[in-house]
């Protein structure tokens, strides 16, 4: 049966996988196909595939390769950022992300609420038909019509774990799990090929953002100290951000012996199913405190020092701020009379789809509908790309049994990137059992899944 097919890349697992099935299960619905895989993986096949649409990422200079290439063959690119969700500054953020080369050359850009949508407007001079605001599918996942997919794992939580408080951290700065901060290594690159200004407004606020966070670490390490100690009926589940050194963590854990604080060694339950199961959430100036706004949770913004540059405003408007470990533990005394934050519609113009009624996945299909592309019985370019295809496949999946079975692990920085942004959550039998669980809401009936390579999958009708 002739579909239009689509393309969908997977860069930070944990962050986006569960959001790009459920917007991969929703798009067959509407008869497409998808090949949804990691993102290197899926460049490396790509002349393999017909002209499709295709869902990138991120738009900015390391990407102009692959969007000429895209370009060259007619393909139809869609283009969010995964990291705007959260900007200290969207003027500066905008203009060092996105790049007006290549946003010229992608047919429609996705902006995730008024902010972007307008700064973009401004500093492109785009028609209003190339933006699209559509929101943050990350948050879409936590709309009460998909609570029945991390039931279970909630359950699992409650049960284990009862009444807690949920800490995110927030030290990537500072407690790499890299070799080196790869973002810093990439901008100080950048500053000796002239391409961007030592005295930017960029490299001030990573410099800041190092300076909050030894501050905040700093009263972090005694405020966990000073709860152990007094607290009796409360305890802490402690959860590293993904691209920290969880060894530090570890470590200090078992040096302090702590009782009542928890480290969340879970890999396969999203920090999101946390949240909703705790009875508080705090972070820094981060991600998970606007997710937990969205779960309607009581929130504690912890920050050190201040810093007008990274302090991001309106997490400031919906969350209860503390800047030091005694701050904070005043305000736990009185659990109770915390601060409650009611999500209200004023935030629609910070994310589009804060809104119950707004649904970015079918906002978004349907501006996939009416792209005008041909629509294909195979997504292969021929019979010889097939077998090409399944050849590599083999090849590959031999490769790594082999090196599983040996326990050979390459230590290069690229290789401990991959395996934090991607694990095992893009293997065979991880990426099956996602698929099925995501499904019970969807009721696809005949679904067909197939690995195309390792870590790429065809999924249609």
């Amino acid at each position: 049966m002739k579909k239009k097919t689509l393309l969908i890349l997977i860069e930070v697992a944990n962050r986006e996988l569960d959001s790009k099935i459920l917007l991969s299960l929703k798009a067959i619905k509407k008869n497409f196909r998808v090949i949804i895989g990691q993102k290197g993986n899926v460049w490396s096949i790509l002349d393999k595939i017909k002209p499709s649409i295709i869902l990138l990422k991120s738009f900015g200079p390391r990407n102009t390769k692959v969007i000429d290439f895209l370009k060259e063959k007619n393909f139809k690119i869609f283009s969010n950022d995964e990291e705007l969700i959260l900007a200290w500054d969207m003027n500066e953020r905008v203009n060092y992300r996105f790049n007006n080369e290549n946003t010229h050359k992608i047919d429609k850009l996705i902006t995730v609420g008024d902010f972007d949508y307008e700064e973009a407007k401004k500093l492109f001079k785009f028609s209003s038909g190339k933006l699209i605001k559509v929101g943050n599918l990350r948050l879409e996942l936590l709309k009460k019509n998909y609570k029945k997919i991390f039931e279970k794992d909630k359950n699992f939580i409650k049960n284990k774990y009862g009444n807690f408080i949920f800490f995110a951290t927030n030290f990537v700065r500072i407690n790499t799990g890299l070799k080196f901060d790869h973002q810093i290594d990439f901008v100080y690159h950048r500053i000796v090929d002239d391409k961007i200004d030592p005295e930017s407004h960029h490299i001030s606020l990573i410099n800041d953002q190092i300076i909050m966070q030894r501050e905040i670490l700093i009263q972090t390490l005694k405020f966990l100290d000073n709860f152990e100690k007094n607290s009796n009926d409360k305890k802490i589940l402690l959860s590293p951000h993904p691209n920290e050194n969880r060894k530090f963590w570890s470590n200090l854990f078992e040096k302090r012996g702590y009782k009542n604080i928890i480290l969340n060694e879970s890999k396969d339950i999203p920090s999101t199913t946390f949240m909703d199961a705790s009875d508080l959430v705090i972070s820094s100036n981060s991600t998970s405190l606007l997710e937990s706004y969205f779960l309607n949770k009581k929130i504690i913004n912890f920050l050190g020092c201040e810093s007008r540059l990274i302090e991001i405003k309106f997490l400031k408007e919906i969350s209860n701020v503390v800047r030091s470990s005694d701050e904070l533990e005043q305000l736990l005394k009185d659990f109770e009379n915390i601060k409650f934050y009611k999500k209200n519609s004023e935030m629609n113009s910070v994310v589009k789809n804060f809104d119950e009624s707004f649904s970015s996945f079918e906002y978004l299909i349907r501006e996939f509908d009416n792209i005008k592309i041909d629509t294909v019985n195979n997504p292969f370019i021929n019979r010889k790309s097939e077998i090409f295809l399944y050849l590599l496949n083999l090849s590959r999946t031999l490769k790594r049994y082999i090196k599983k079975s040996l326990k050979y692990e390459k230590q290069t920085f690229y290789h401990k990137l991959h395996n934090q942004k991607i694990g095992d959550k893009m293997s065979k039998v991880y990426f099956m059992n996602k698929i099925k669980i995501i499904n019970e809401v969807e009721n696809i009936p005949n679904l067909k899944v197939k690995q195309i390579i390792p870590q790429v999958f065809l999924i249609e009708k």
